[in-house]
């Protein structure tokens, strides 16, 4: 189950963008926050692999992320071996409520449009090569 015991999803990226990430729905009154972590490869690279583990925050009970590069990408849990592809935008995000079995497609533009702008802050990690 994402989010208990450290697992986190990862999210493999092919190509140059950037990973969206939304933390929201904090049961504490925590304002919800968004950014993106872009790929560290160069702009007209397609092959570059990168992984990105999720950052999460026990203060809010939803997440979602998009990728808004070329290259394909897919999310999956940490040790397992099933994938499915990541959302294109924050209106076919990719979502995961907090203590769910299951990560779904969501329409997060509502809590998008009342998060403060993290761009700058780190929200998800990039993991080493060969580390997973």
């Amino acid at each position: 189950m994402p989010y208990t015991n450290g697992i986190a999803p990862i999210v493999t990226v092919r190509g140059a963008g950037n990973l969206h990430h939304l933390s929201y729905g904090s049961d504490g009154g925590i304002v919800n926050c968004v950014g993106i972590m872009p790929a560290p490869v160069a702009a007209n690279d397609t092959n570059t692999v990168t992984n990105f583990l999720l950052g999460f925050a026990y203060s809010f009970e939803g997440f979602a992320f998009y990728w808004d590069g070329a290259g394909s990408a897919f999310w999956r849990i940490a040790g397992s071996p099933f994938t499915e592809p990541v959302g294109t935008s924050w209106s076919a995000a990719t979502g995961v409520p907090w203590g769910s079995q299951i990560i779904l497609g969501l329409n997060v533009q509502s809590e998008v449009a009342k998060a403060a702008n993290e761009d700058n802050e780190v929200i998800v990690y990039i993991i080493p090569k060969d580390l997973d």
